[in-house]
């Protein structure tokens, strides 16, 4: 088992969202003290009831602490990946840092990114100048007695795990500065400097792992659920629509569709005690939900009762959430947002459109409805009717006249934050105004719906909200509105005190120059935070992974439109300041596939193969 120096509160989360199989496509915690104010914590901002989390157990043993470290060699390293680099490398260079400007620009890592101490080895990467084909790393740390220096006639390279565990574990807050120089080897003259500044290492590690949607295509059987543990390099299928066994499953005049059988496996999120997902299928907009341990993957949890599967098998909702303060034998709750505001169950009107969608709770653990799964529509209809308020029900929201879309639960239970919008359409959010408000779910009755101050502005729209895992901050898209929500390429990521304050714009959204693009136009969206919240010395320290095309990948069946990737960043709470800092991207993830809508939690899947 890992031991800190410092010994921190957490909780446990999980929670990813956006509409995959659209026709497009597509406990409580320890406190955070803070003294509030403008991007501040306010003290009185989820005070919770305690827990722990080991968030290291199972890592490799810790080499002891070091003053002057030996954890870089003294001879530099020769990458014979490729092309060997001719013996006399160090001569071509001379002195270390010598050169003139123009050198390659480093685009892994980025140049002050904060990395979670037991982080995926970082990976090098640079755009190198026109007839450059020789290139010198040099990582310099000041307790390090040695400078790392790599040469190379590749456009990247990795640095060994072992070393990067004990650079780890003895240099953490400290700056340890990347250098990229590079020479022709045809043209031996000056070289030329590039990138130089520092990354750091947290004194705080990562919990958990994650599950996204990875997609060829946009096709209902285009993607599947995939999924790694923190450290891991490779990746592991976590759920395929083949896989998942619930039945029963009905159109929206209320028959049993074709097999009954899910079709697509669209926004996900996490259960509590990440065994499970849950997500949403195709038309008409049923859910589902899905083991992803490796003894019993796609089974339904034992917990789910016949009356809660029905209940999920309505038409018309949007994706699903749930909080583990409500996750134990008689209270398995989770909320959507519930499209259908008229008519009946099941009653072969299309509400596609969903303007005036209302906030619902499900009872996975219901008696009611009581028929079996393959009952005909005429019963189905009038019991499900009957279980309104046993199986399901809906949460008054006073003083809020729009609909409710894309809702998060705090890990307390005692919050929701959502969508205020009239553009809700398939589940998800179309062109229009949105809004963050907050309701109270006071045992499912609701209440005063409120603006979130800071994140209900009239010229921009904010959306896909996220609670940290100590329901402090809370995480959102935002873009220039009204507009279109669902896949803008303007939106950016912003943080914001959970009783609502000055939104903080992340570091993350901008990517380094040398890609040649920036944010707005990068598709920056869908943040989602680790399953803990690290306090070191005064400081907490989050992580939040999200999904943007900066890359320039495109999907492998429509290459005319953008992909997208992983990205995950540090956000810092140090008293009423929030520091933010550049993506790290995650190069263990397939650049082949588009892989967005990230759930973090500490999903119980089998561990990723170790690639080749």
């Amino acid at each position: 088992m890992r031991t800190l120096h410092q010994r921190i509160g957490t909780l446990v989360i999980g929670s990813a969202c956006a509409i995959a199989c659209s026709a497009g496509a597509d406990r409580p915690p320890s406190q955070v003290q803070g003294t509030g104010g403008s991007g501040g914590i306010p003290d009185d901002i989820g005070s919770g009831t305690g827990g722990s989390f080991d968030v290291g157990s199972g890592g490799p043993v810790e080499p002891p602490p070091c003053e002057v470290c030996e954890d870089f060699p003294a001879a530099p390293v020769l990458d014979d990946s490729g092309t060997p680099p001719p013996a006399n490398a160090a001569e071509l260079f001379g002195a270390p840092g010598s050169g003139a400007t123009g050198g390659p620009c480093l685009a892994e890592p980025e140049i002050g990114a904060l990395f979670p101490n037991n982080w995926l080895r970082p990976r090098f990467r640079w755009i190198a100048p026109q007839g450059q084909d020789l290139f010198e790393i040099r990582v310099h740390a000041d307790r390090e007695k040695n400078d790392l220096v790599v040469y190379t006639t590749n456009r990247e390279w990795k640095m060994p795990k072992d070393m990067w565990e004990k650079l780890a574990a003895h240099v953490r807050g400290e700056p340890i500065t990347i250098t990229i120089r590079s020479v022709s080897t045809s043209a031996p003259g000056a070289p030329l400097v590039g990138s130089s500044g520092p990354i750091t290492i947290a004194p705080a590690p990562a919990g958990g792992s994650m599950v996204y949607w990875a997609a060829i295509g946009e096709g209902p059987a285009d993607a599947w659920l995939a999924g790694f543990g923190v450290g891991e390099e490779g990746v592991v299928d976590a759920l395929k629509v083949d896989q998942v066994q619930q039945g029963g499953r009905r159109d929206e005049n209320g028959n049993v569709r074709g097999d009954g059988k899910a079709r697509c496996i669209g926004c996900h999120s996490s259960t509590p005690d990440g065994e499970a997902v849950m997500f949403m299928d195709h038309w008409p907009w049923d859910l589902a939900i899905a083991s992803v341990k490796e003894d019993s993957v796609g089974a339904v949890p034992a917990y789910v009762t016949p009356g809660g599967s029905e209940a999920m098998n309505q038409a018309w909702l949007g994706p699903p959430k749930m909080s583990p303060a409500h996750f134990a034998p008689g209270d398995r709750i989770f909320i959507t947002s519930y499209g259908r505001d008229k008519g009946s169950v099941w009653d072969g009107q299309s509400h596609t459109s969903m303007p005036n969608a209302r906030l619902a709770w499900f009872d996975l653990e219901s008696t009611a409805p009581s028929y079996a799964e393959g009952a005909n529509a005429t019963m189905a209809k009038t019991e499900m009717a009957a279980a309104e308020g046993t199986a399901f029900g809906f949460i008054e929201r006073e003083g809020d006249a729009r609909g409710a879309m894309m809702p998060d639960w705090s890990n307390n239970g005692q919050t929701i934050v959502y969508v205020s919008t009239d553009t809700g359409k398939d589940g998800r959010l179309a062109a229009g105004a949105g809004d963050l408000y907050t309701v109270p779910y006071n045992n499912r009755q609701g209440g005063a719906a409120t603006p979130l101050p800071g994140a209900a502005e009239a010229n921009f729209n904010e959306y896909y909200p996220a609670f940290a895992p100590d329901d402090q901050l809370i995480a959102f898209n935002r873009a220039p509105g009204p507009g279109e929500m669902y896949y803008n390429p303007n939106s950016d990521i912003h943080v914001i005190p959970a009783a609502g304050g000055t939104p903080t714009r992340l570091a993350a959204n901008d990517p380094p120059a040398c890609l040649g693009v920036t944010s707005p136009g990068i598709h920056n969206s869908w943040p989602q935070w680790s399953p803990e919240a690290t306090t070191v010395d005064g400081k907490t320290y989050y992580w939040v992974i999200f999904s943007s095309s900066r890359d320039g990948y495109t999907l492998q069946k429509t290459p005319s439109k953008k992909a997208s990737q992983l990205y995950v960043t540090g956000v810092v709470v140090e008293g009423t300041t929030v520091h933010t800092y550049p993506a790290i991207y995650l190069w263990n993830q397939d650049p082949g596939t588009s892989n967005h809508t990230p759930a973090w939690d500490v999903f119980k899947i089998p561990p990723a193969p170790v690639p080749l």
